[in-house]
């Protein structure tokens, strides 16, 4: 018996085959992407009391919109959820005034402070609301005049905030709008510093501390959001 070889069934069939294997690529590709363009989101703050406006660049590109002066912060940009090399530049120029490795991961927001020595400081900001009729606050002291470890207290003298480090952020606490706050060296009751706030609930803020000397010590503060 002879056995028929069509050529159409022939060529069918290895265009089906063909298809699938086409399919299946482009499917291992979409899954093995399935994370590409998830990014991270950043603020540059510019809390170096000596400094010239900054540019805030990431892997050599600029990423701000305008210069950054002394107490100045840009908004959230998006920026690829992975490890950069970033500088902080004197702006218009291409001296770099500090330049420093970041990694971050998606989908998380995150504040970059340049500080009095030229370095950086990276915190990731938390996003989640305050309790209902609350403002949600943390600090930060990145001052280089007080290096040692300080407290926050509400204006009564409650401290809410105690042996805090220089530039390490602390925990978010809900709290009344307008509440006003003062810093102590730790384990002090004498007031450094009274920090008035009009601070509006349903937001989340941050108060930072800035100053290169002790009389030029001063608070910030920024709404996250």
């Amino acid at each position: 018996m002879k056995t028929l070889f069509n050529l159409n069934s022939a060529k069918s069939l290895l265009f089906l085959f063909s298809a699938s294997a086409l399919l299946t690529v482009s499917s291992c590709k979409k899954d093995n992407n399935s994370n590409a363009g998830v990014n991270a989101y950043v603020m540059a703050v510019n809390s170096a009391q000596a400094s010239a406006p900054q540019d805030f660049y990431i892997d050599n590109n600029k990423v701000n919109s305008s210069a950054i002066a002394y107490t100045q912060n840009t908004n959230y940009i998006s920026v690829s959820g992975s490890s950069h090399t970033a500088q902080f530049k004197t702006s218009g120029t291409a001296a770099a005034s500090g330049t420093f490795n970041v990694s971050f991961v998606p989908g998380i927001y995150y504040s970059v402070y340049f500080t009095d020595d030229g370095t950086a400081t990276t915190v990731p900001d938390d996003r989640t609301q305050p309790q209902s009729g609350k403002a949600r606050v943390r600090f930060i002291n990145v001052s280089s005049a007080v290096t040692g470890a300080v407290d926050f207290g509400l204006s009564g003298g409650n401290k809410i905030v105690t042996t805090l480090g220089n530039r390490i952020a602390s925990t978010y606490y809900d709290v009344d709008a307008a509440t006003s706050f003062s810093l102590y060296a730790a384990g002090s009751t004498t007031v450094m510093l009274s920090i008035p706030t009009t601070i509006q609930a349903g937001h989340i803020y941050t108060v930072y501390i800035s100053g290169a000397t002790t009389a030029t010590l001063s608070y910030h503060i920024i709404a996250q959001s």
